[in-house]
């Protein structure tokens, strides 16, 4: 790719428009110990779409409460500060991992898909693995392909030669990627993480989710996340190329102490939680 190319790479990055103010308040909030479900009540209802929003999925089945929720303060009482805060960024990222990537091959609304499928698939192995990192995984998982929405159309410009490469050097789509563009959407993405000031282990997570043996700091993060990421396009959710050659890293396979059976039952996990995700995959259509 020519430095020109690269360069406008660089700057798009750059113009990407910083979180909403309430979503950096919120996460803020979120990690006060000092804040009450009053608190943070106050913030997100100056937001009327976004509490449509986030309303709407704490009353989905995904979550199946006893009750409707029908204040903040009741989604924070029933599902806790960290769960509210993983709502309110999943409303916020809905229309920007909803926009054209296909560039990567995707389908209308393929990415946000996909970053969905894998947002519960860590959850839901973060169960086994290490409970308390449920709520990180979540987010973790669901920003975890970013870059791609920045990288889409010079993906696209340069569909032939990063095609050719993979043919002739029979490797994986995002090392071809990496060849031909310069970047990855993986190294891409913790960039844009990391200049909307996201905490580290989330920008790690997402720089090396394919490869989470070069992962610093906290691996396992990176594990999850990966084998999620398997998982949702094993069970066909948001195909795109770089699923074409997807290496499973045996690294990943081997801290997470995952057998085939284990591999398999988080792939049935992953079927029956998407079933009730569905208000999640809509909300980027409001």
């Amino acid at each position: 790719m020519s430095k020109e190319s690269m360069e406008k790479i660089i700057e798009e990055v750059r113009n990407i428009p910083p979180l909403p103010a309430v979503v950096v308040k919120v996460i803020a909030l979120t990690r006060d110990s000092n804040t009450s479900a009053n608190d943070l009540n106050r913030v997100i209802s100056l937001d009327p779409a976004l509490t449509a929003n986030l309303l709407k999925l704490c009353n989905s089945a995904y979550y199946g409460l006893p009750r409707v929720v029908s204040s903040i303060t009741q989604a924070v009482m029933y599902l806790g500060f960290h769960t509210v805060r993983n709502l309110v960024l999943t409303s916020t990222m809905s229309d920007f991992l909803a926009r054209d990537v296909s560039g990567y091959g995707y389908a209308k609304g393929g990415l946000w898909q996909h970053s969905v499928a894998v947002a519960v698939g860590a959850e839901q192995l973060c169960k086994r693995l290490r409970p308390g990192l449920q709520d990180v995984a979540f987010t973790a998982g669901l920003i975890h392909d970013i870059g791609k929405v920045v990288l889409s159309r010079f993906v696209a410009d340069a569909w032939d030669d990063i095609r050719g490469y993979m043919e002739k050097n029979n490797v994986p789509f995002m090392e071809a990627e990496r060849q031909i563009l310069g970047f990855d959407h993986a190294l891409l993405g913790a960039k844009i993480a990391d200049t909307w000031n996201f905490p580290q282990e989330l920008v790690n997570s997402i720089g090396y989710h394919h490869k989470p043996e070069d992962a610093k700091g906290r691996p396992l993060l990176s594990v999850i996340v990966h084998l999620a990421d398997v998982a949702a396009l094993q069970m066909g959710y948001g195909l795109g190329y770089d699923g074409l050659m997807y290496p499973l890293s045996e690294y990943a396979v081997r801290t997470a102490n995952m057998s085939q059976k284990d591999m398999e039952e988080l792939y049935a996990t992953l079927e029956e939680s998407m079933k009730n995700a569905t208000s999640f995959l809509e909300i980027s259509a409001n």
